[in-house]
């Protein structure tokens, strides 16, 4: 079974955000499960489950001491290819938070030094950005199902 954290682990090469490293781990895990699990329907193109479940697990350390946590696995062991497209859905789900974000929209200077088509041309940039990642994600999608096309309904998978 795959950990969570191995996608969130992915996702976070790509994200660049001051306040994600100022959080509490616990607390950026929970954020990340949120993006997650919003973003799990967006892989409808997925051959196999993407259900999570919470587990305990133990460790023991190097003293000898075991330590048992809370765990978010998936029920299976996900592929490469699997773990790449859900990191690049918590991406965009997180960037698509992130446009969304109304102090973007307010000016951070005086109205001498602020134009207010610069605003329009940083949301602009930022909705092609979105858009691209979104055309990135359904290709990634596309070329998942393609190499795996003996496990589609249609050509007699399961």
């Amino acid at each position: 079974m795959t950990n969570v954290k191995t996608v969130y682990d992915m996702a976070l090469t790509t994200i660049q955000d001051y306040r994600l490293e100022r959080t509490n781990q616990e607390a950026l895990l929970e954020f990340l499960r949120g993006k997650l699990i919003s973003g799990i329907p967006e892989f409808s193109g997925c051959l196999d489950s993407l259900e999570i479940h919470k587990e305990d697990v133990t460790t023991v350390d190097e003293n000898g001491n075991s330590n048992t946590q809370e765990e978010w696995l998936f029920s299976r062991d996900l592929s490469q290819d699997e773990i790449s497209i859900l990191a690049k859905i918590i991406v965009y789900k997180w960037f698509l938070q992130q446009h969304q974000d109304v102090r973007i929209l307010m000016p951070h200077l005086t109205i001498k030094e602020f134009k207010q088509t610069d605003i329009s041309n940083g949301l602009k940039q930022r909705s092609e950005y979105l858009d691209k990642l979104k055309e990135d994600i359904n290709f990634d999608i596309t070329q998942y199902q393609l190499k795996n096309l003996s496990k589609l309904k249609f050509f007699g998978g399961a």
